[in-house]
């Protein structure tokens, strides 16, 4: 069983035109492990619109379904090895840890090889705090591969507004499916420079709450994004007939001044 995966999706692999190799780790979302992987799902309103089912994760023969904690999800190949990687997370961490740094330290050399950059995203389908997670005597992988650029986007917008490993990158994303989840994302945005990632359901935009959008569609290299801007995404899978408010179609909540 295979951690990262490799460049293997229409967005990542726009990254080589500009330099570099990116590598994701999929798991399985919100609580579909058993272990709520991504914390503030509920609160947000992603869970039902995940990614995770879109693409290939959303393709089951026949239609074929299996219950997890988080409710059905298709019965197929992708949908089981995220779960199977995440039980091993959530159950032998050391082997999980020792697996994924033996993963990274291999692709390293294959991005190398094409004269690429490697690029590390963690979180391609949770919302783990890899910050706070040790490996070895490091704090942290990221400070255990420093030479790496690690990015993410989160939904736990109290981790922007503490310090991060020097080489990981975060952007904050926003829904309207809480009132109070929408207030506390605006506000952790005026008082930073963080890129806030909205989902819009047609087309972008061109601002968003006073910041300028940009298209994300265009590349997952979201560290190369400018700073202080909206990062616009349209809205794919289940997420195009999402109606909690985290697809966004209208103005957002605003903050009192």
């Amino acid at each position: 069983m295979k951690l990262l995966n490799i460049d293997a999706n229409a967005k990542t692999v726009k990254g080589q035109k500009r330099g570099y190799m990116t590598a994701v780790l999929y798991l399985a979302p919100y609580t579909a492990s058993g272990v709520n992987l991504c914390p503030m799902a509920k609160q947000a309103g992603c869970y039902e619109g995940c990614l995770n089912t879109a693409g290939r994760g959303g393709i089951a023969k026949d239609r074929a379904v299996f219950l997890t904690d988080a409710g059905m999800l298709p019965d197929n190949l992708i949908q089981r090895a995220r779960i199977a990687r995440s039980e091993l997370f959530n159950n032998d961490r050391d082997a999980f840890m020792e697996k994924l740094a033996k993963e990274i330290k291999a692709f390293i050399r294959k991005a190398e090889k094409k004269n690429l950059t490697p690029v590390v995203r963690l979180n391609g389908t949770s919302d783990i705090l890899w910050e706070t997670i040790p490996y070895g005597v490091h704090d942290s992988i990221m400070e255990a591969f420093p030479e790496i650029q690690w990015y993410d986007y989160t939904k736990v917008y109290k981790r922007v507004m503490r310090p991060l490993p020097a080489n990981y990158h975060l952007s904050l994303s926003y829904s309207e499916a809480n009132q109070k989840y929408a207030l506390a994302t605006q506000t952790v945005t005026h008082q930073s420079n963080i890129n806030l990632v909205v989902v819009f359901r047609d087309e972008l935009p061109e601002e968003f709450m006073g910041r300028e959008v940009i298209n994300g569609d265009e590349s997952d290299l979201r560290f190369l994004d400018p700073a202080g801007v909206i990062v616009g995404l349209k809205a794919k899978g289940k997420a195009r007939k999402d109606s909690s408010g985290f697809v966004i179609d209208s103005h957002p909540f605003t903050v009192a001044a």
